[in-house]
């Protein structure tokens, strides 16, 4: 009897111990399984620098939206599409673009679909982008920077202050690939741009040889004063990596927060061999949309035409412009700042030498 005794003990502890034990297993995988979770969601998130901070981005973002030309231009050259952007000069006035060929200058041929129009970039509409819920948004600090807390709530947001200086473009791209789990894509983007440019160089060697120095001015009015592009910026890059010596501006003009320089300063400036003229216009109160079939006259053409028009006239009507030396062997050429000096990244450095074998070798 006391053997059964012992033997019924021995068999209650070891179910016991199997009871408990199992209960500590079931309890450690309960406590395990959370924190698995949670250093996987970690593990998928990236902290992306830019200028206005640090923001985190978990997952892949597949809706975005840009707030300016510049930052769709550094989308669309990765292949990505927006769901939402914004114009610098907005001529649609629909909710949405639904036919970006003609609403969206120079960047709309590369939509393959119709984004929510959000307005200007300087005040883009908060509630259609919060309609929206997008996963990242992209814009520029130097329009944007009074917003960001707010459009931070509304998803991760990078804002990057100077599009037109030198090498930005690349860190952007960099950025914003890094955000897109495809950093890879980004120096793809770069080759590219790279091996256009020494396209470029070869065929405007002759050119360059025989007109080496190279001026680009800015104004709307010559009357209100001009500027001049530096050679150490996002186009004076391009330029000289081409070859061209681009021409800074005077001296007393050199800081980096230079205002117009005066019409009479442009002497100063006579030893240019070739002068690009861009104009800038932000009266679309006439309108520039073609959207009739029937109209050949795409929204580039209008907006050139439109950009141009009164630039060309004052450097026309003008004495001092006259007697540039570049302007009497009728070397100089009208094109607009909002191409060349506003869309600031891979595909608009693609258009300007496009442009540029158009004006030297067509």
């Amino acid at each position: 009897m006391w053997s059964r005794i012992v033997k019924g003990l021995m068999l209650g502890v070891m179910t016991a111990g199997l009871i408990v034990g199992c209960g500590l297993q079931s309890s450690n995988t309960s406590v395990e399984s959370p924190v698995s979770s949670e250093s996987t969601q970690a593990a998928n998130c990236r902290l992306i620098e830019h200028d206005l901070g640090e923001t985190e981005v978990c997952g892949q973002p597949e809706k975005i939206v840009t707030l300016s030309l510049h930052a769709l231009d550094l989308l669309l050259s990765l292949g990505e599409q927006p769901v939402g952007c914004t114009m610098t000069i907005n001529i649609n006035q629909k909710e949405v673009f639904d036919n970006p060929t003609q609403q969206i200058p120079y960047l709309g041929d590369r939509l393959t679909t119709q984004p929510v129009n959000l307005g200007d970039d300087h005040a883009p509409s908060l509630e259609k982008l919060t309609a929206l819920k997008p996963d990242l948004i992209l814009g520029e600090a130097s329009r944007n920077a009074d917003e960001y807390e707010l459009l931070s709530q509304i998803a991760p947001t990078l804002l990057w202050e100077n599009r037109a200086a030198q090498g930005q473009w690349q860190e952007s791209l960099h950025d914003i690939t890094a955000a897109l789990g495809h950093e890879e894509k980004a120096e793809a983007v770069i080759q590219q741009y790279e091996a256009r440019i020494d396209d470029a160089g070869s065929d405007l060697a002759g050119v360059v040889a025989k007109y080496p120095k190279l001026l680009v001015l800015g104004s709307n009015h010559l009357d209100q004063g001009f500027l001049v592009v530096k050679p150490d910026s996002y186009l004076g890059e391009l330029l000289s990596r081409i070859g061209f010596q681009v021409i800074p501006p005077p001296a007393a003009y050199s800081s980096s927060n230079t205002p117009l320089i005066s019409i009479e300063a442009l002497p100063k400036l006579n030893n240019a061999d070739i002068i690009i003229v861009l104009g800038w216009d932000f009266d679309v109160s006439d309108g520039l949309e073609t959207s009739a079939p029937a109209v050949d006259k795409s929204v580039n053409d209008s907006l050139e035409t439109h950009q141009v028009q009164t630039i060309k006239q004052d450097w026309e009507d003008n004495a001092i412009a006259q007697s540039l030396t570049a302007s009497q062997d009728n070397r100089v050429y009208f094109a607009t700042f909002y191409k060349w000096n506003g869309l600031n990244g891979p595909i608009g450095a693609e258009l300007i030498l496009q442009e540029l074998r158009q004006f030297f070798l067509e």
